[in-house]
């Protein structure tokens, strides 16, 4: 059997402060590990260290287990579990169908616009923060996980094409590092000198140095390899300065996000398309309704 989790004072301590934190980002649950984390080192609660790393994975791994923080309060995008298990009979089968016709209509409320808007993120785990904004906008948001191929660039030039007569617009957030700074430049080389795309317009909205100083974010000690071609550029350009995305708060996030985005729009014509949506949702729950009475009467 395996030996408990010692729960010693200074252990406890560490417990509230972890629940101060997910009590503060309330509104943005599930966080990451790794948001926690920094939350706790700019406020000076652990050190900026791979071993108090460690140390935090382990207390959140037992506090969960233990009840001390809800399961849902911590996100983990890496593991995915697929459900294909099937009904229990067709009644069953029906009542999800009926529940589910004509739910998920999202108008696209950026018809009305000159300019087609893409979301590119570094990474996975921060995606459903970004989604969240993403999705009342209708813009949307792309995982580029690394130095994206020459075949994921091309499916993003072809949903470039799909819109002739709108000005693309790729707003790019990840890491202030060597390789995080140098995927916006090498995807932008990549199309516009290899593949002859030429009219996107490409805007690194976070992390930038303003950021990194003016809210005070914690160094990535991981980030600077000194046997890595990219660090010894960064270190020229930036000195030592290496921060994670994950680094910023949840909620100053969240905002350049959404000021990124609308500055991009014409507000009026956004405002339209909200009433135009809402009109249409009122027309659909009637039509659902007229529905789920004709299907009961025929079961």
């Amino acid at each position: 059997m395996r030996r408990p989790f010692a729960w010693t004072d200074r252990q406890l301590d560490r417990l509230s402060k972890v629940q101060q934190v997910l009590n503060d980002l309330t509104p943005y649950k599930p966080l990451t590990l790794r948001q926690i984390f920094y939350q706790l080192v700019a406020q000076d609660h652990i050190e900026n260290t791979r071993s108090q790393y460690g140390m935090l994975s382990r207390l959140i791994k037992y506090a969960r287990i233990e009840g001390y923080i809800p399961w849902h309060d911590i996100e983990d995008r890496i593991r995915v579990h697929r459900n294909l298990t099937g009904w229990t009979n067709k009644t069953e089968f029906v009542d999800e169908e009926v529940e589910r016709f004509l739910h998920g209509y999202r108008r696209n409320l950026l018809q009305s616009q000159d300019r087609y808007l893409e979301i590119w993120i570094e990474k996975d785990a921060l995606s459903t923060l970004f989604t969240r904004i993403a999705v009342q906008f209708t813009v949307p948001v792309v995982v580029c996980r690394g130095f994206s191929s020459v075949s994921f660039l091309n499916e993003f030039a072809n949903r470039v094409e799909s819109h002739p007569d709108k000005q693309p617009v790729m707003l790019y957030f990840g890491d202030f590092d060597p390789s995080g700074n140098e995927m916006l430049e090498t995807m932008q080389m990549t199309l516009e000198d290899e593949m002859d795309i030429s009219d996107i317009s490409f805007k690194r909205v976070a992390l930038t140095r303003q950021d990194i100083v003016e809210h005070n974010l914690p160094h990535n000690p991981d980030a600077l390899k000194t046997t890595d071609t990219r660090a010894k550029r960064h270190m020229l350009r930036y000195g030592n300065l290496a921060v994670e995305l994950d680094a910023l708060r949840p909620d100053l996030l969240q905002d350049k996000i959404r000021r990124a985005i609308e500055f991009e729009l014409d507000m009026d014509a956004f405002k339209q398309e909200l009433v135009r949506r809402n009109e249409e949702l009122v027309q659909l729950k009637l039509l659902k309704e007229q529905f789920e009475e004709l299907i009961r009467e025929e079961i």
